[in-house]
């Protein structure tokens, strides 16, 4: 074998090791990528977009709560969701293998009337061929627990003496539920404007 053609082959494995350490490094940028454009996606709402970027199911396993959906089935949840106008915000990354470390603040018009300020928590996206496997709920880094319950509770009580129609719709996650919640959530917030002197004096 002469020397040019050993110049050949030299400067053909240079550019595949090259080529594949280009790969590699695409792949790395591609898992904050599909992060990025997850958080996009349910920031606009875009139902289509966010299920695309899922493997084949959608699964979101929250503490110990595993919940497993078909793409057909989370539609449901997702207009529910957006009738409240969430917007997302990733606090902090971290990658982790195939796996991406999330800290992700969240706020919308429920979460602030049940704790006044955004829910944030710690979230593993496990990555695969290229799409979202899972997304797991690690930890609640800030979720007042107490007040929310406090105010969801004291929501609920008022709803079922003054606005009975409207009962039930702290459990019903479907679009027209969600606009019950926001309805309840207006008449108790207005509920000074609407009380009588006798339940002003009984409160």
């Amino acid at each position: 074998m002469d020397y040019f053609n050993i110049k050949k082959i030299t400067v053909l494995i240079f550019c595949i090791a090259m080529a594949i350490s280009c790969g590699q490094k695409s792949k790395e940028i591609d898992k904050v990528q599909i992060a990025e454009d997850y958080i996009d996606a349910l920031n606009a709402s875009d139902y289509n977009q966010v299920v695309g970027l899922f493997l084949d199911s959608i699964r979101f396993n929250e503490m110990d709560h595993v919940r497993t959906f078909t793409k057909e089935d989370y539609h449901s949840l997702f207009q529910w969701d957006s009738v409240f106008g969430p917007k997302y915000k990733i606090l902090d990354l971290r990658e982790d293998g195939d796996n991406l470390h999330l800290k992700v603040s969240k706020v919308c018009n429920r979460i602030l009337f049940l704790q006044n300020s955004p829910f944030i928590t710690h979230e593993i996206m496990k990555i695969k061929q290229g799409a979202i496997q899972s997304i797991d709920i690690v930890e609640y880094v800030d979720f007042n627990d107490s007040l929310w319950a406090a105010n969801r509770e004291n929501l609920v009580s008022w709803i079922n003496d003054h606005h009975p129609e409207l009962n039930g719709f702290i459990y019903d996650q479907t679009k027209q539920g969600a606009l019950n919640y926001l309805k309840a959530i207006e008449f108790y917030k207005n509920k000074g404007d609407s009380m009588t002197d006798k339940e002003r004096n009984e409160e």
